[in-house]
């Protein structure tokens, strides 16, 4: 199945570029980071990942083929040692793709590019997104498989904290067993915003035929001074254990384009927690401190403030949460080299940085983790 999708990715490619230029795109990372975990009983762990690959084609159209690896480099205990797990090796991406008027791709690939705050991890299968202007667009996918590889989305370096393999990697692909359809849109009018969207887990694994829909909601206000955004976002779900929901609020204010301000609310209703393979909130705690409790589960609700810098040559998140989820979090980064490479995705850099990371403050059993790390990105 993987030869015959990588042959006709290749036919495809070549004759619909064979009047233009071929381009070659190398992207991924090297990433090391250890934690240090405070106090008695530490589950202290050094890791490595690294990803790899390569986009052969055009603007128009092309295709990709990339791994990625993960291995815990020290470790103090079990627990420690299942960071990384013990398969260190993962086809990452293998891909045809289409850019114009829509994208569309096919094979493993990263599903960012359809801009879904539940839905844009590493996927195996079909994805469409059909763009209305720069900043809008209605999307759809059938993923027959997923991974996260340790990803939390835009929180700092945490594609190095962890590494989870696609479960159907060398084992016939497992068609059927793992499919989620999902569909939506990312529709900007400016000062409003509303993201709407529906997934359907057919999966025959613990929690399977879950149906969800929701919609993000957005009022943004100022410019680049000072700029105002209040979101909100609500899903509504049926599954393993009847209706249940999940509601988040947030304010947040930028300065400058720079420095950020802000604090935010989430509650989950009473019957059953919300399946998630993949959030876009702050939170680090979800693989930094696994032993926290009350993240998205059922009956849960929890509040929180944050404060950061986003800059091209420094970023930094200090969060605070209280509630049946608590956390306290500081992670800062500083890129000390960076060079403009065309032939590489982000060019050539380096980052190094670390942080802190706990359950909060007032808990009975508490846990405190610190963290370095570096990584080469390309």
């Amino acid at each position: 199945m993987k030869s015959k999708l990588l042959v006709s990715a290749i036919l495809a490619s070549a004759v619909a570029t064979s009047s233009s230029a071929m381009n070659v795109e190398l992207f991924g990372h090297l990433g090391v980071l250890y934690n240090q975990k405070l106090g008695d009983n530490p589950d202290n762990y050094g890791g490595l990942t690294g990803h790899l690959g390569v986009d052969i084609g055009s603007s128009n159209v092309g295709f990709g083929v990339g791994v990625w690896g993960g291995s815990q480099i020290w470790a103090t205990n079990n627990y420690a040692k299942s960071v990384y797990g013990n398969k260190h090796i993962d086809l990452s991406d293998l891909y045809f793709r289409y850019n114009g008027t829509f994208d569309f791709y096919v094979g493993r690939f990263s599903n960012s590019f359809v801009k879904s705050d539940w839905l844009s991890s590493y996927m195996q299968g079909v994805s469409f997104s059909y763009n209305l202007g720069s900043k809008s667009n209605i999307w759809a996918s059938w993923i027959n498989d997923h991974t996260t590889f340790g990803i939390l989305p835009g929180r700092i370096a945490s594609e190095l904290t962890a590494y989870y393999r696609f479960p159907s990697s060398f084992n016939n692909f497992d068609i059927g067993k793992r499919d989620i359809m999902a569909g939506g849109a990312n529709l900007d009018f400016g000062i409003f915003q509303i993201d709407p969207f529906v997934h359907y887990f057919l999966d025959s694994y613990a929690q399977s035929n879950v149906l969800q829909a929701g919609t993000r909601a957005a009022l943004v206000l100022g410019g680049r001074g000072v700029e105002s955004i209040t979101s909100g976002k609500f899903m509504w779900q049926n599954g393993w254990n009847g209706n249940t929901f999940f509601i988040q609020l947030e304010e947040e204010l930028r300065f400058q384009d720079i420095f950020k301000l802000g604090a935010g609310w989430y509650m989950v209703g009473n019957n059953a927690g919300i399946k998630t393979i993949w959030d876009n909130t702050r939170f680090y705690g979800r693989y930094m401190v696994p032993s926290s409790t009350g993240y998205f589960s059922a009956g849960s609700s929890s509040w929180y403030a944050f404060g950061g810098v986003e800059h091209e040559r420094v970023k930094l998140d200090i969060l605070y949460a209280n509630g049946d989820y608590s956390e306290f979090s500081a992670v800062a980064s500083v890129r000390v080299f960076d060079m403009k490479l065309a032939f590489m995705r982000e060019g050539l850099g380096i980052d190094v940085g670390g942080g802190y990371v706990s359950n909060g403050f007032g808990n009975s059993i508490q846990f405190h983790n610190a963290l370095a790390f570096a990584k080469l990105v390309f």
